[in-house]
């Protein structure tokens, strides 16, 4: 791009030189100086499109994400409803086995009742079996059973004899309802079966549905993943992590002056308390007054784990496949909604959306005078702004799944310095789990 100072001053040097010659040639270098601001207003304006077109593919790009989480929590009903069939059809089938069990009970036993009343009745019908009819009762029966039910409803068993037909024909009865219910249970079963299977086609056409937008999503982040920020935003991050150094230098100043005020007073206090009771006052003085000035570490280790959950990907080398052959940071994957925790205390250099990043937290930290910055994205809420101080530990959001993410997970990273991304090298960052 052309220097407009320098250009500026070539054409008030031109003119003292040439201050003779034809105004065509004045002319002309106004004509240059025009062409050099229209090719500058070009280019921001192509800059401006670029950026306008990052940010619209980063937002259809978060949008397939969200449709692909909204298709996971629909997967998951389906296959909660084909574990319900299949465990409805287990009961079933279990079902299905204790009445056949009870209907081989209830025949066997039938069968060893109808033995002892034949023998009954060929003892009654040998002694002339009273008035009975017996062709009568046995042409007309359909069935043995049918016969002792005719025999019973006539009147015509012996009273010594009649208990045990009567529990014949209440294990007949029984023997009838198992039946019944065997063929009931297994009607069920059928529609049972016919359900699951149009449970396990609904779920084999989500799991291609989902599969399909996975492989667009990949396709689009491959396709850009390579620039996680906008060149604007890019700019206003470094541009807000300036202002964070000076704000958390100034900080850690006001605390530091404040902890020495404090040690002061208390020194003082000692002093005075000393001084009343007449016991070395002067040494007691001496040794309140030589007490260091906190200084404003945060507390616990230089960096802490941000949230629990699982370690899903690890900071280093990787294969490519989403746009990104280093990954600068870690991934720990968690349910939605897990809090996410400042790692060290700092100044908040930025909190909200950013394309790829979705919705992140960047925090700026000096720790024994170096420059550190933690970064934390994908979160589903954020509860801390731009500018605020944050102690380590603070809650700070949600883990979740916004801008260019497969599922609910951290990222986060640890550069030595000011935020600068690479997707090839790991550049100022440094593993986090070394921290850890």
């Amino acid at each position: 791009m052309v220097n407009l100072k320098k250009l500026a001053a070539t054409v008030t040097l031109g003119t003292l030189l040439i201050s003779g010659t034809t105004p065509g040639f004045a002319a002309s270098l106004t004509d240059k100086q025009k062409k050099v601001q229209q090719q500058q207003q070009q280019n921001s304006s192509e800059q401006s499109k670029a950026n306008a077109s990052i940010q619209s593919r980063e937002q259809a790009i978060s949008k397939e994400q969200q449709e692909i989480n909204k298709l996971d929590a629909e997967l998951q009903d389906v296959i909660n409803d084909v574990a319900q069939k299949k465990a409805e059809i287990r009961a079933t089938q279990e079902k299905i086995k204790e009445l056949e069990a009870q209907i081989k009970k209830y025949e066997a036993k039938m069968k060893a009742q109808e033995e002892l009343m034949k023998e009954r009745m060929a003892t009654m019908q040998k002694n002339g079996g009273t008035s009975i009819n017996w062709a009568e009762f046995i042409f007309g029966s359909k069935d043995f059973g049918d016969l002792i039910t005719r025999m019973i409803t006539a009147g015509t068993i012996q009273e010594n004899d009649k208990q045990i037909f009567e529990e014949y024909q209440a294990t007949k009865e029984k023997l009838a309802a198992a039946q019944a219910d065997l063929k009931a249970e297994r009607d069920t079963l059928v529609k049972q079966k016919e359900q699951l299977e149009e449970r396990k086609a609904a779920l084999d056409k989500k799991m291609k549905e989902r599969a399909a937008k996975i492989k667009k999503l990949n396709a689009e982040k491959i396709k850009f993943e390579s620039k996680l920020m906008s060149l604007k935003e890019m700019e206003s991050t470094l541009q807000a992590q300036e202002a964070s150094i000076k704000a958390e230098i100034e900080a850690q100043r006001r605390a530091a002056e404040e902890a020495k005020r404090k040690a002061e007073a208390e020194a003082a206090a000692a002093a005075a308390a000393k001084k009343q009771q007449a016991s070395n006052a002067s040494s007691s003085s001496s040794a309140a007054a030589a007490t260091p000035a906190a200084s404003a570490p945060a507390s616990g280790g230089m960096f802490q784990r941000p949230a629990s959950g699982r370690l899903s990907q690890g900071w280093g080398a990787a294969s490519g496949a989403n746009g990104y052959t280093f990954h600068n940071g870690i991934d720990i994957a968690g349910p939605v909604g897990t809090p996410i925790h400042a790692a060290q205390t700092g100044t908040v250099t930025t909190a909200g959306w950013g394309g790829a990043y979705g919705n992140h937290v960047i925090i700026t930290h000096v720790i024994n005078g170096q420059v550190w910055t933690t970064v934390y994205a994908h979160l589903s809420s954020v509860s801390v702004s731009a500018g605020q101080r944050v102690s380590q530990g603070q809650n700070i959001g949600g883990m979740g799944s916004t801008g260019n993410s497969t599922g609910s997970h951290l990222h986060f990273e640890i550069h030595r310095g000011g935020y600068s991304y690479s997707s090839s090298s790991a550049g100022n960052t440094v593993n986090p789990a070394s921290f850890f």
